[in-house]
């Protein structure tokens, strides 16, 4: 068993959007991603950067499980953002979809499946995964 978790502040990613406007997440999130966050009830801001905000969470939890960090944050041998995708049903628990090299150190480390556990409160959003092998 594997464990990651991450914790992001929210409005340090509204800082960011007001920064660099939609690109910002066009980085982070795959399409899938980003249309769930801009889904019919997330009309708010503060609705979106949460939802958004908790996708981001797990993709850091997921590559610190990994062992290898995302690419671009110091991290030169670790894994893209849009490798690991968040998928979200309603009435079913969050899923994950690997690619790339996050799919291939996910094969490596012989993990089998994975858990996810999602929460916001306030300025907050944390994930917390758990790759069995």
């Amino acid at each position: 068993m594997l464990l990651g978790t991450d914790l992001v502040f929210v409005p340090r990613l509204v800082a960011n959007y007001r920064r660099h406007g939609q690109q910002f997440f066009v980085r982070l999130l795959t399409d899938t991603e980003l249309r769930y966050c801009q889904g019919e009830r997330s009309g708010r801001e503060s609705v979106f950067m949460k939802k958004a905000a908790g996708r981001i969470a797990v993709k850091e939890a997921v590559s610190k499980a990994l062992g290898c960090g995302i690419n671009g944050l110091g991290w030169t041998q670790g894994v893209q953002w849009k490798q690991i995708e968040v998928l979200s049903q309603s009435q079913s628990p969050p899923d994950l979809r690997l690619t790339g090299r996050a799919l291939e150190l996910s094969n490596e480390l012989g993990i089998r499946s994975w858990r996810l556990s999602l929460s916001h409160d306030g300025d907050y959003a944390m994930a917390t995964v758990i790759a069995l092998r």
